[in-house]
């Protein structure tokens, strides 16, 4: 697939974080001014401030988007897990992170839980296919606005997780790669099946990125989340920033710059093979990514993700070889299907 350009910025004020970023990538983006514009946060955290979207770079982004481009229709979405998960509104989420405020400076607010959800997936689950169903927002150019962060299932969550607020909420679990009682079953950190989680998981949000992609990513990583993402980690104060039109080179990116192995991301490893974009990045513009890399404290799981494509490849072989395996027609059990009119 053709090349995107990415950028890639040191930063530690708040009010340069954001538009250093964009003007690095602004001569490259394919934005124009008639162009209705969505910016999609992440609100994950009904409480925990750096689970989420910094309300300050989405503002920051929304005045340079008005006034280097020309940009008139702006809307800011999101349907939040922190709400559903915490029996509240996404409303509720957006009024306490102050996001109420985009409305005084000419962008509108748009709760997706309150979309049609008439699109459908099939995902993989730990008990088998299930659709889930999502809603797409109208916009000629879609921004994806999100914090580093570590994660329990993934070893990162970033721009391509983000993905999830589009989906009908009961159903977002399934993303995941398990039912909501399937999730409180398994144990994390003893059971073989944890790793069929993760290649579900990664290959569901690699679909769904097949059917909604951001046209631009834009990760903030002023401040990120270490440890016990992408809810209850800690915060880290970084001082750097991502974007590109590529989402799986800018994920990719940033999770190089948070010290974690990029072979060990489901999605990515998925999202890369159908096409949908590229894990390794060239003539990056910006600073040197060595001069960021900054290593998190990853999720206490971590371990366990790094053996998920190791485990996964061994249990394919396996039943490859098993499939492969000639029963000779002499056999005790050719002789019983046989016997018993079984082909």
């Amino acid at each position: 697939m053709k090349r995107k350009e990415i950028a890639l910025t040191k930063e530690t004020r708040r009010a340069r974080c954001v538009p250093k970023i964009m003007e690095t990538i602004a001569p490259y983006l394919g934005l124009r001014s008639s162009d209705r514009v969505a910016i999609k946060i992440n609100l994950s955290g009904s409480r925990e401030i750096y689970a989420n979207t910094s309300y300050a770079a989405v503002e920051s982004l929304i005045f340079f988007l008005k006034e280097q481009f020309g940009i008139c229709e702006i809307a800011v979405i999101e349907g939040s897990d922190g709400a559903f998960f915490s029996n509240r509104s996404t409303w509720d989420i957006f009024y306490k992170f102050r996001y109420k405020e985009v409305e005084l400076n000419g962008a509108r607010l748009v709760n997706l839980d309150e979309l049609e959800h008439d699109e459908s997936l099939t995902v993989q689950t730990l008990s088998g296919e299930r659709p889930v169903h999502f809603a797409r927002f109208e916009a000629d150019y879609l921004i994806s606005v999100v914090p580093p962060k570590t994660h329990n299932i993934f070893p990162v969550s970033l721009a391509i997780p983000n993905l999830v607020g589009f989906v009908r909420p009961e159903e977002r679990v399934l993303m995941f790669g398990a039912s909501r009682t399937e999730m409180r079953r398994l144990s994390f950190s003893g059971n073989q099946r944890y790793f069929q989680l993760i290649d579900n998981a990664g290959r569901n949000f690699a679909a769904l990125l097949g059917k909604i992609s951001p046209d631009l990513v834009l990760i903030d990583g002023l401040y990120g989340m270490e440890g016990k993402g992408p809810i209850k980690g800690s915060p880290v104060f970084h001082g750097f920033a991502v974007a590109s039109e590529d989402p799986v080179q800018a994920d990719a990116m940033a999770t190089y710059v948070m010290g974690i192995n990029v072979n060990d991301v489901s999605y990515l490893k998925y999202a890369a093979e159908a096409g949908l974009g590229n894990l390794c990045w060239q003539n990056v513009i910006g600073v040197d990514p060595a001069q960021v890399k900054f290593p998190y404290r990853p999720h206490p799981l971590h371990p366990r993700q790094r053996c998920w494509l190791k485990h996964t490849e061994k249990s394919v072989n396996g039943a490859a070889r098993l499939n492969d395996t000639p029963n000779p027609s002499g056999s005790r059990s050719s002789r019983r299907r046989h016997e018993h009119g079984q082909s």
